[in-house]
Formats: C-alpha cells, structure tokens, sequence
C-alpha cells in the first residue's frame, strides 16, 4: 500500500546545494521550526513554498523531508499582490500607495476579506465601496488564475505581460518559469536577457544553468539582429556571450562554446564558413538571405515581357515615348522594361517618383498591370498621390492580418510588373516574404529608393547590397533635377559634406526654403530657440499649422534634445497655444497621459486594428478605463489600455529621424547638435532634411552641423548577400591576375 503524500509548508531559510535539477536546504514552517529538505525541485532562498513528498530518515543527514515537486505559495507575498492590484486594470479606483496599503493590511488574507467583506477593503483603502465591490467581482471572475499572477507580478511584470503568460501556460505558468525563467525572453513582447536574468538569480538560477547560457547566445545574436547584422563570426559571438553571461567558471568560453555547438546541431543556429571564418546565423534567418540571394542571383535576365516591349524600350531610349525625362532617367526605364528585376536609386530631387510615373504609365498604355507597393502607410499615399495610381503597403499587397499572411508560394501576385518604392526600409524579413509571393516566371520587379538614407530598422541591408554587388541590374540617378529646387540641391548638398547658409530667396508667403541656425553651443539655447519657435513664428508669421505641418526631428530620444524631453515640452506648448489647456508637469520617468487633440505616432505594427508602425494621428476622444479614440489617416480606432496598445503609441510632436524614414512634411526642424556627436553621420542628416517638401530649418551649432555633413558613419552591415561583392571582387582579381 503507498504511503499517503504529505506536505510541507513553509519558508526557504537556507540552501546546501542548488542546481537546476536538485536543492537541499532548511526551511521555516507553519510553527516557526527549522526543517531539512531535499529533492529534485527547484529552491530560492526567501520563497515561500508547499513541498509534496514524504518525511524520510536519511542514513547521512538524519530527519529529513524528501521533496517531489515544490509549488510557490503564492498568495503570501505582499510585493507581488501590491504590484497585481495596482497595475489590473479591471479594478478601477486604486493606485500604487492605496494597493500596497490593502496587501500589507490583508497579505494572505486578501482573497477571504474580498469576498466575504469588500467593506474592509474599501475602509483599509481607503477606496469607495464602489470600487471595492468592482474588486471583489473581478476577482472572483479569476479566482483561479489570481494566485499565480500575484506571484507573476512581484517579478516586475505588467497586467497585459501576466496575462499573456497565463494565457500561453496556464496556472503552470509560475513553475513553468521558476523552472526556466529564461523562456520569459522568448515569449513575452518586451523582456531581454537582462531583465529576465535578474528574475533569474532571485530564484537561484545558477550562471552556469544551460537554459541561461543558450539564452545569453541567442541575445547576442538578437543584439547583433537588432543592429542590422544577419550574421555574427564565431570568435566574436563567444567574445560577446562571455562578456554578457559573466561566469564564475575558468571554463566559461569552453561552457560557451560546448553550448554554441549544441544549439547548432540542434538546427536552432546555422553555421557557414567563409574565407577561413566561421559565420553564425540564427537558422531561419540564414534560411531567409539564402532564398533572396538564389532568387536576385536568378533574376538577372530578361523582362518576361520583353518581345511585347521591343519597341516600347527602344521609343524609350530615343526619346519619342517618355520626352519629359532626363538620359539617365530614360535609361532606368528602359532597363525596368527589359530586365527581370530592376533597381532604380537616386537622392532627393533626383525624380525617382517622376521616373516610376512615366514608367508605369508606359507599361498601362501597353497593356501590362502594374502594382505598386511600398513599407509603410505613408510612403504609399506618397506614391499614389504622385503616379496617380493606388499603391499598397507591402503588408497589405501581402494579406497580412496580424496572424497569417495570405499571399505566398500557392497564391502568388497577380501582376506583369511590382514597383516597390522606398526600399531602402525594406528589411530582411519583409524582403523574403515578398519574394515568396512573386511568380518569377511571369513577373517583373522594380525597386526603388534612395541609398543615402538611413538603412532599414531590421536586419539585412536589401537596397545597398543589390547596388553594391551588382547582382542585379541598377540605375542610380545622380543628376538633381531643376525643378526640385533650392531645397532639394541643399539637401543632397549634404552627401558631399556641404551645408547651405540660409536661404535668401522668400515665397510669397514670406518662407525661405532652408534655414540654417547654427549659433547655439549650449543645447538649453537649442531648447529655448525651439520653444520660441513654435511660440511665435512657425504659425504666426510664417502659416504653417502646428499640427499637420510640422515635424521636429532629433537624433536621439534621450537627453534634454532628445525625443522624450521634447514632447513633454511641444505637448504643453501646443495643447495651451491651440487648445488653451493647461498641461501637469511630468514628473521625472513617467511617461506623459495622452490629451485630447494630441499628435500620436504607433511604434509597432497592429494587425488587430489595422495600424502599422510609423502612422502618425490625432487623438479624438478620451474614453472609460483610459482608453483612446485616434483618428489615423481619416481612420478612427480604438486603442486599448488594458490590450497594451497604448505601450505602443507615442506622443508625435517630436520624432527620431529613424522614424520619419517613408514620409513627408511641409516643413521639418532637424536639431544637429554637437551633444549628439556619437550619433553623427551624412546618411542621418541627410535623411532628416530631405523629409522637407517646402522647408527645411536646421537648429544647431556649428561644430555640430559641420561633424554631421562630414562624418561617414560605417553602418556597413554584415549580411551574406553582402558577402557575394566579395565573392566577385576576389573573381574578378583572379580573372585579371590569369590574364
């Protein structure tokens, strides 16, 4: 007959030994007496636990209870109630201070008092009744998942963060991630290796914990992601894993590199070799620029339209059909009409969007179809707005939902010719699920964009690498055309490491179309211009409207000319100037609340709603539990605050020049600051100015303005695609050595 399974209940006081797989230690129970325990769970000094096992005499250590699975007493800890109570927002009416006070009232308690006397609660608040009441049936509509989102919440998680791991793992969530905390990192939206890892030592997760060293691996890999590399070499990613695991063992490159080895045999990273150096990639990225590349390195031919096109190309060229274009801007079309795939780049002014025009109203006159597309919303409108013809994003050409993307190898695009604009936004990941979705028999692709911006967010450097290498057939426009003007010229100025002084020449609204104000060493001086600016001039003497017109760029989010700082600052001014409200200072770390009639931009793309990153809007009304209506591009949504949306939506007035890649404004005010240096280079300057469609004023100092034109940045990125240029240049060395 088996014995019946007994429990322990009680405190973590001590540890002997600690591993992933076993701990032995002394625990306080119940009755304040110190127990002996030991078994295959996992253990944290300070835990309050209920151990399931069977009392046993050990030969060695006498008494002692042997342990076959630990739960977390959860509905002990004051920290995790106070923090889950507060950060719910179901249960409207409490704040930090007033949640903290009611947990280190009740502790344990809490789940009794709510249900059977919500009327302490309120008291012990003090809160309405009303409020309590509303507690009390939230709470007991999730009276089983209550206990471990309390304990979930004392790790610093926030209410949607718990949910979502409660939703993924149930009420196993707790010991799922006691267990192995570091799959926090993989599935929550927002927790790096870092974070995750300081939850990890609370629990005694020892540095040399398997999990732990994979995961730090991976960040590494991620981080380099993060910077645009799709690869990282082998000596270098244990170099970083090292730095970043900090173990206590003389062995930690060898646990490293035992650990690199398994993930690569498991087939979670890939590994090639090359020029003597081995090159680690995750796996599905490498999978990824592998099936680009095959499909670039196969598109070099012929357009799959070229006999219908034979005398199109050739009017084309002599001048008969396109009369209204440049000789290199005739030479692009005629190369989208006779190659498979085509790239078309060129700077601002150098009439790219003109050139897509008239080409792809040659290809309708002569009974081809034509899709456009471009990567985010903005840019598309763009585009549609000057061709004259509907444009996509890319997302949607795509028939992503948010969950599932509906265009792919078994339902191809319908179409003779793709024109994707603003490519050099296009990131890896976008770049192969386009290609997937391209009949390569039967179509042809043209590229467009401009090199000289910034390269895109994601990994991979698409436009750049199809330029450089020449594996494709491209077309730069170097040539600014007349009538671009004044600010076009100044700005592709720029590339050459020249900045106009201000302009002299006045519109007949009395604008100048580039203003240069470079005396302001002190940023606070940068500051208080900026404040004056929008004060007094930008509307009241020179008619730009606030809100739809103007854009403030800056480099960085940070520091007093940072983004945030800046936005704290424009929100006051325009809600009190437009609106006459009067804004509550920020304290210092908090974000500031969204107001009505503010300027908001979505920072991550929303396929619930049907909003992708980069939209900018208006907030038009202020709903119950602090949600948000915002009206983006005459299209009104509603943002949850209990979903998270609002974790991803951002006061606009000011913007990062990484942001504003794709779109347009009447006027942009670029900061180039010396206190930005670090940050410095051509391609950022340029992007920002050349966001402008009738004025540029750049805000400055001269030592800043100057570092800006000048500094080529190397933001060079390490992709296997560019690696084929090498691949080439050493052929082609060969080729001439061999004579």
């Amino acid at each position: 007959m088996n014995e019946p399974t007994q429990y322990l209940r009680g405190r973590v006081e001590t540890l002997f030994h600690a591993s992933p797989g076993f701990s032995a230690g002394q625990l306080k129970d119940d009755d304040n007496r110190l127990v002996t325990f030991a078994g295959k769970v996992i253990a944290a000094v300070g835990e309050q636990v209920i151990l399931q096992g069977a009392w046993v005499n050990h030969p060695k250590y006498g008494k002692q209870f042997q342990a076959d699975t630990l739960t977390h007493d959860l509905d002990l800890s004051v920290d995790g109630l106070a923090h889950y109570l507060a950060n719910n927002p179901a249960f409207v009416g409490l704040g930090p201070v007033k949640a903290r006070r009611i947990a280190q009232t009740f502790g344990r308690d809490f789940g009794r008092v709510i249900v059977e006397n919500p009327e302490a609660v309120a008291k012990a608040g003090p809160i309405t009744i009303e409020a309590a009441q509303n507690i009390r049936v939230e709470w007991m509509r999730h009276q089983a998942i209550n206990a471990a989102a309390t304990e979930l919440s004392a790790f610093g998680l926030t209410h949607h963060q718990v949910r979502s791991l409660i939703d993924k793992y149930g009420n196993d969530a707790v010991s799922i991630i006691k267990s192995d905390p570091y799959l926090i990192v993989r599935d929550i939206r927002g927790f790096g290796f870092k974070r995750v890892d300081t939850i990890a030592r609370k629990v005694g997760v020892p540095k040399e914990f398997p999990p732990r060293v994979r995961a730090g691996i991976l960040d590494c890999l991620d981080d380099a992601l993060d910077q645009g590399h799709t690869w990282v070499e082998e000596a270098d990613l244990i170099e970083r894993a090292n730095k970043l695991l900090v173990m206590d063992s003389l062995q930690s490159r060898d646990i490293i590199d035992m650990e690199l080895s398994g993930l690569i045999t498991k087939g979670s990273l890939a590994c090639d070799s090359y020029d003597g150096r081995f090159l680690i990639a995750r796996a599905d990225i490498r999978t990824m620029e592998r099936e680009v590349e095959q499909w670039l390195r196969g598109g070099d031919k012929d357009h799959p339209c070229v006999f219908d096109l034979l005398g199109v190309w050739q009017k084309v060229r002599d001048g008969e059909l396109c009369p209204a274009l440049n000789p290199k801007q005739r030479a692009a079309v005629v190369a989208a009409l006779t190659h498979q795939i085509t790239v078309i780049s060129g700077g601002a002014g150098s009439g790219k969007t003109f050139t897509v025009g008239d080409l792809t109203k040659t290809l309708e006159e002569h009974g081809l179809a034509v899709v456009l597309a471009a990567p985010t919303g903005k840019a598309a409108k763009r585009l549609e707005q000057v061709v004259g013809k509907e444009a996509f994003t890319i997302h949607r050409l795509l028939g992503f939902n948010g969950h599932e993307w509906s265009r792919g190898p078994d339902d191809l695009i319908d179409a003779d010719v793709i024109i994707i604009d603003e490519t050099s936004m296009v990131d890896l990941h976008l770049a192969w699920r386009l290609l997937r979705a391209i009949d390569h028999e039967h179509t042809a692709v043209v590229f467009v964009g401009d090199h000289n911006q910034l390269p895109p967010v994601g990994p991979g450097d698409l436009l750049r690498d199809m330029i450089h290498t020449g594996i494709v057939h491209g077309v730069v426009l170097t040539d600014v055309v007349r009538q671009a003007g004044e600010l076009k010229e100044n700005s592709t100025a720029i590339l050459r490491g020249n900045v106009a002084k201000t302009s002299t020449h006045l519109d007949a609204r009395g604008r100048r179309p580039w203003y240069c104000i470079d005396e302001f060493t002190d940023p606070w001086d940068v500051r208080r211009f900026i404040r004056d600016l929008y004060e007094t001039v930008l509307a009241d003497k020179l008619g730009f409207d606030l809100f739809d017109d103007i854009q403030l760029l800056t480099p960085k989010r940070k520091d007093i000319l940072g983004v945030n700082e800046l936005n704290v600052e424009l929100q006051s001014l325009i809600q009190r100037k437009l609106y006459g409200v009067e804004v509550p200072a920020v304290p210092p770390g908090r974000r500031p609340s969204f107001l009505l009639h503010d300027k908001v931009i979505q920072r991550r793309n929303n396929y619930d709603i049907g909003i992708m990153n980069g939209a900018i809007g208006r907030v038009v009304e202020l709903m119950s539990h602090g949600d948000l209506r915002v009206c983006f591009d005459n299209t009104e949504v509603t943002l949850s605050r209990a979903d998270g949306d609002l974790d991803d939506l951002q006061l606009a007035y000011a913007l990062t020049i990484h942001q504003c890649q794709g779109s347009e404004f009447p006027c942009a005010v670029v900061i180039v600051h010396k206190s930005h240096s670090f940050m410095h280079s051509q391609n950022l300057f340029y992007t920002g100015v050349s966001r402008a469609k009738q004025t540029t004023i750049v805000i400055g100092d001269r030592w800043g303005v100057r570092n800006c034109a000048t500094k080529k940045a190397n933001d060079e990125r390490n992709t296997f695609l560019g690696l084929w240029r090498k691949d080439n240049e050493a052929a082609s060395i060969k080729e001439a050595l061999n004579g």
